[in-house]
């Protein structure tokens, strides 16, 4: 499907998380606790310790930059310098922009959860491990509230997507990277596809007409992997 052809829209946005406090239910998640699932008292106290303790000293941040949509089909999504192949093209095939975003827990978190294993915290170290997953998700989410503030009359967002799921290949970190100056969050994209900070997630937000944004739905409706972690 053609669409509209140009440079990016806008600047590279940059979002600061400074006083960002994660949802404890996605901490217990991240730690293996089904929702509505009891917590153990001793964990419980863990993960409050620790917000406490770090959440002074931590950065998380995020950034997107938004792209008009050249072409899309249902395994092809092609951008102004950059083509996505796999399945994005079915996942944003509405939408007319899309926002390429990065966010991360920041250095600090891994750093603390690195040292709490090394000195054989280990329950120190998960709860480390999981406070960073749920403040990358709440920075995404912070992302996503900015987006909407960007968005035109009778506009709407996709959901995020992320190369390595929904059957998007990770090898589409390279060319999500090639859209971003990572290095203004302080992120590297490894050879292996692996972020640094470990805890930050990278992907895609389309944005098209909210009555065909709505009538495409939730493509994980359609995902036979009931028990997937990212079921949205």
């Amino acid at each position: 499907m053609p669409r509209a052809s140009g440079k990016a829209e806008a600047e590279t946005v940059v979002l600061e998380g400074a006083g960002l406090k994660p949802d404890p239910a996605e901490v217990f998640r991240y730690l293996g606790y089904p929702k509505d699932a009891p917590v153990e008292p001793r964990v419980a106290q863990r993960v409050e310790q620790a917000l406490e303790k770090l959440l002074p000293e931590i950065r998380p941040r995020a950034m997107y930059r938004i792209y008009p949509v050249l072409r899309s089909s249902a395994h092809r999504l092609e951008l102004p310098g950059a083509v996505f192949t796999g399945r994005i093209g079915e996942f944003l095939g509405e939408a007319q922009r899309a926002a390429i975003f990065l966010a991360t827990a920041g250095t600090e978190i891994v750093a603390a959860a690195e040292a709490a294993m090394q000195g054989r915290d280990f329950l120190g170290g998960l709860v480390c491990h999981a406070i960073g997953a749920a403040l990358a998700e709440a920075m995404v989410a912070r992302t996503i509230e900015h987006l909407r503030g960007q968005l035109g009359a009778g506009e709407a967002l996709t959901l995020p997507y992320s190369p390595g799921y929904c059957g998007i290949p990770l090898e589409q970190q390279r060319t999500l990277f090639g859209l971003l100056d990572a290095s203004l969050v302080g992120v590297q994209l490894l050879p292996t596809m692996i972020m640094r900070p470990l805890k930050t997630i990278s992907g895609l937000i389309g944005i098209g007409p909210e009555d065909r944004v709505r009538a495409y739905g939730n493509p994980c409706d359609r995902c036979p992997l009931v028990d997937c972690q990212m079921r949205r």
